[in-house]
């Protein structure tokens, strides 16, 4: 049989298998977990210490995250009509939850090429075991490659770098081959996840998400005597796009990253006007096919909607190779968190949030009242007043070379009281 030939992107495999084997070994042995047979003329072993016990099990919360590529829409880059020039992307996205152990290949059939971006919010409780397992579906648009994809839960405090999605320490995963990542979630707070594996391509072409863990009291931190209390929330994932790589990984031409020059910034992976649009989840459906150029490839909304009096939570988060402020004008933010660790004493307002790369922040906007004779509008929820929300360097609020303002902005919606019933997802809209 002859041999496939190795791609660039392919490393030496078996090396790499044997050295995660070898490291493995190393960390049973370490923590007392290597199980091997005794001679019976040997003592038996005293039993561990109490401190040294197995951890008992939590109860077990199971995800599926399925690798892929496919073509996302942005203003002048449609993914429908007759003048359609759609983005190339990579991403992850869910399954129903029927599908959580269903077999590789009716997957591919079904998902492969299908991109989303941002990939699926995760939010999971404190104190469970949780098992993210990643199934790679391989790319449509570009057969030619082999690219292995990880999950790297990015400030997250994992004592076993197998699970830490760095390729080089952990595990990488190759087409059609599953690997489950294993966590226990202790301190609640605002995360990120993305691929490491040749991660300057791959969380530019999309592979990114916001995860987040959540407190027992009902607010964004536990311990906080009530301050962070909040009845709405919201996921902000800031980005950056250089489209020029996406067309070029397509066309099979390389691209030199010392030339990246961003000419899209985007919320929750839209770019304004985009941003403003609600969800337009179908419920029981396979995707969300509410719009016909974000349908299933953009679903989640950077629109914020609260009524009078309301608390919401804004949990932001960069992932974009730029420094971002985001500015919202009107009553003033508080800040509760940075980087998923509780500011305690030293909560502070702002109008201005400050990112750079790999950094979130969680604040708390409190609606202030509805006001007929301020500026805003009517949507299918009732009349609002409008905040706007955006980067405050206006060089980040345009679509390329399109005329008018695009880019990293959206509205704060703020309704009458009652107008609005609960949020049952965040990001919600109605």
């Amino acid at each position: 049989m002859q041999q496939k030939p190795q791609s660039r992107h392919r490393l030496d495999r078996r090396g790499f298998l044997k050295l995660g084997g070898q490291a493995a070994l190393l960390g049973l042995i370490a923590s007392g977990g290597l199980v091997t047979a005794q001679r019976q003329s040997q003592p038996a072993l005293a039993a561990p210490a109490a401190s040294q016990q197995l951890q008992p099990s939590l109860p077990r919360v199971d995800i599926r995250l399925l690798a892929t590529d496919g073509f996302m829409s942005l203003p002048g880059r449609r993914r429908t009509g007759a003048s359609a020039d759609p983005l190339y992307a990579f991403g992850f996205r869910g399954v129903l939850p029927g599908e959580q152990n269903a077999p590789t290949g009716p997957l591919v059939g079904k998902y492969k090429g299908m991109v989303q971006w941002p990939s699926p919010i995760l939010g999971v409780a404190k104190d469970i075991d949780l098992y993210v397992t990643l199934t790679n579906l391989g790319f449509i648009g570009r057969p030619d490659l082999d690219d292995s994809h990880t999950i790297h839960w990015h400030g997250f405090r994992n004592p076993n770098a197998i699970f830490d999605g760095v390729p080089e320490v952990s595990i990488s995963v190759p087409p059609s081959r599953d690997f489950p990542y294993f966590y226990r979630p202790r301190n609640e707070g605002t995360y990120m996840y993305h691929c490491h594996f040749e991660d300057t391509e791959h969380v530019q072409m999309g592979m990114d998400g916001i995860v987040y863990i959540k407190a027992n009291n009902g607010g964004a931190y536990d311990g906080d005597g009530g301050a962070t209390g909040f009845q709405r929330e919201y996921t902000l994932l800031l980005n950056e796009v250089d489209t020029a790589p996406h067309d070029l990984l397509i066309g099979v031409q390389e691209f030199n990253w010392s030339d990246y020059k961003p000419n899209y910034w985007l919320i929750n992976g839209r770019a304004y006007p985009d941003t403003i649009l609600r969800d337009q989840e179908l419920p029981g459906s396979d995707f969300d096919y509410g719009d016909p150029d974000l349908g299933y490839t953009q679903p989640v909304s950077s629109l914020i909607q609260m009524n009078e009096g309301e608390t919401s939570l804004l949990r932001f988060a960069s992932l974009g190779y730029q420094q971002h402020t985001m500015q919202l004008l009107g009553p003033a933010m508080t800040v509760v968190g940075h980087d998923a660790t509780f500011l305690a004493a030293n909560l502070y307002q702002t109008h201005s949030i400050h990112l750079g790369p790999g950094e979130a922040r969680d604040a708390l906007w409190t609606a202030p009242a509805y006001n007929a004779t301020l500026p805003g509008g009517s949507d299918p929820a009732g009349n609002y007043n409008v905040y706007w929300l955006r980067n405050r360097n206006a060089q980040r609020l345009r679509n390329g070379a399109l005329p008018g303002p695009g880019g990293m902005m959206t509205q704060v919606r703020v309704y009458a009281s009652g107008a609005l019933p609960p949020q049952q997802r965040p990001n919600q809209t109605f």
